[in-house]
């Protein structure tokens, strides 16, 4: 059985995203007690467009999991970054034989790293790579259905960018949001769980270095 994400290209490629990220800390004077910007704000982000924000292996993993069991053909992903997340995707996308993974991300920087990262991970060939505001970059061009989605950019926008791509979501389709004990995600947290929306969602924690990350794994259903 094929399994890319173990290949010894990935593997590399993760290898030294994940040792650049250990190298590239984020700025206090941006994120810490005494940051000069607003929590969120688009004057932070782009201070923070050479920091990696790099989903932890295990729950990389995890997502490679969800889309090889769940069969899907479809992605979209909230926050590409330096395109770690995007590689964990990618590889189960191509091992369930081809699909189309949509990536959107704010900054041009980040996202022209992340393509470099998909290429020399030979993933490329199955990303659309869209920068700028993901509430105009996701409107239109979408598959249909979308049978994941990947939320992990601003968290004030979570909300918003899953009500933009609802419609277009597939019957059981995966929602799948990082960081979510982070200030910003409560409504919603709110929204996915709350029955009458629709969904079925499943809080859990994976293991990060000497800490834990939260994050919400929901199903659409109706």
């Amino acid at each position: 059985m094929t399994n890319t994400l173990k290949s010894e290209r990935v593997q590399r490629v993760l290898d030294s995203l994940y040792a650049d990220a250990a190298q590239s800390p984020f700025p206090e004077h941006v994120i810490g007690p005494q940051a000069v910007y607003p929590r969120g704000s688009r004057e932070m982000f782009h201070e923070l467009r050479t920091v990696y924000m790099a989903i932890a292996p295990s729950f990389g993993q995890l997502l490679y999991n969800l889309v090889r069991a769940s069969k899907t053909q479809n992605i979209v992903e909230f926050g590409t970054s330096m395109g770690v997340s995007t590689i964990y995707l990618a590889s189960a996308l191509k091992d369930n034989g081809g699909g189309k993974l949509i990536t959107t991300e704010y900054e041009p920087e980040k996202i022209e790293r992340a393509r470099q990262n998909l290429r020399e991970a030979g993933l490329e060939e199955l990303i659309d790579f869209r920068v700028g505001d993901a509430m105009e970059s996701l409107k239109t061009d979408l598959p249909d259905p979308i049978d994941l989605v990947f939320l992990d950019g601003a968290k004030q926008m979570y909300l918003d960018v899953l009500k933009l791509l609802e419609p277009s979501l597939a019957n059981g389709a995966i929602i799948a949001s990082d960081n979510t004990d982070h200030d910003g995600v409560e409504s919603l947290l709110e929204y996915l769980r709350d029955p009458a929306n629709g969904y079925v969602s499943s809080s859990i924690l994976t293991a990060r270095e000497d800490r834990t990350s939260g994050h919400e794994i929901s199903c659409f259903c109706r």
